[in-house]
């Protein structure tokens, strides 16, 4: 049987990526799992996936974030102290200034705007990241789940070029996972049990 844990033992949010293009039976499994994940009253219907592998597209679309984290107050506040910048962003330091951490591919997962079921939205595209996310690990890919973009675009709405997603009527994008080959590839961590509080009832 299959053994969970085992694969949990590699997970791991990568943010260095090589070079290599990922591989395009991989992201077709990786899209896959995502059809696969569970979604409230099986409304598959309502979640839209984008690949983007197109450069410009995600510098576009990492504007947002790179103006929101100019000012250190917000930075300090989500990420603790940030180090002042020193001069122009230029080859690895400006790779390392990426949202998207440079990765060759994002999976952007979007729902259908709706108030049936408030909240329901972000469970589902939760439950459809983390899929994806287990099946890069299980390819022998990195992957990290994205927040601050969109986020940050939903923040500074005169920096929001979700536009470019090019989404169905009705759709916005909640989360991304940004997948690649993992400059430094993941170990076998040991896990515990431990870093969730638990209380019991009965």
């Amino acid at each position: 049987m299959f053994d969970y844990l085992e694969l949990a033992k590699l997970r791991s949010s990568c943010r260095k990526y090589t070079d290599e293009p990922v591989s395009e039976e991989k992201i077709r499994k990786i899209i896959l799992a995502a059809n696969a994940a569970p979604v409230g009253s099986r409304r598959y219907a309502d979640i839209h996936l984008t690949v983007v592998r197109d450069r410009r597209v995600l510098d576009a679309l990492g504007e947002a974030a790179k103006e929101r984290f100019r000012d250190r107050k917000i930075a300090e506040k989500i990420i603790g102290e940030v180090k002042a910048p020193e001069g122009p962003k230029t080859g690895e330091a400006k790779k390392k200034n990426d949202p998207f951490y440079h990765a060759p591919v994002v999976i952007f997962i979007s729902h259908r705007k709706q108030d049936l079921q408030p909240g329901i939205e972000w469970a589902n595209a939760a439950a459809v990241a983390y899929a994806m996310h287990l099946e890069a690990v299980s390819l022998g890919l990195g992957s990290v789940f994205i927040w601050g973009a969109l986020e940050a675009a939903r923040y500074l709405p005169e920096f929001d070029r979700t536009d470019l997603l090019k989404l169905p009527e009705d759709f916005q994008p909640l989360m991304g996972l940004a997948i690649g080959h993992c400059a430094e590839p993941a170990k076998p961590r040991e896990l515990t049990d431990q870093k969730i509080e638990v209380n019991e009832i009965g």
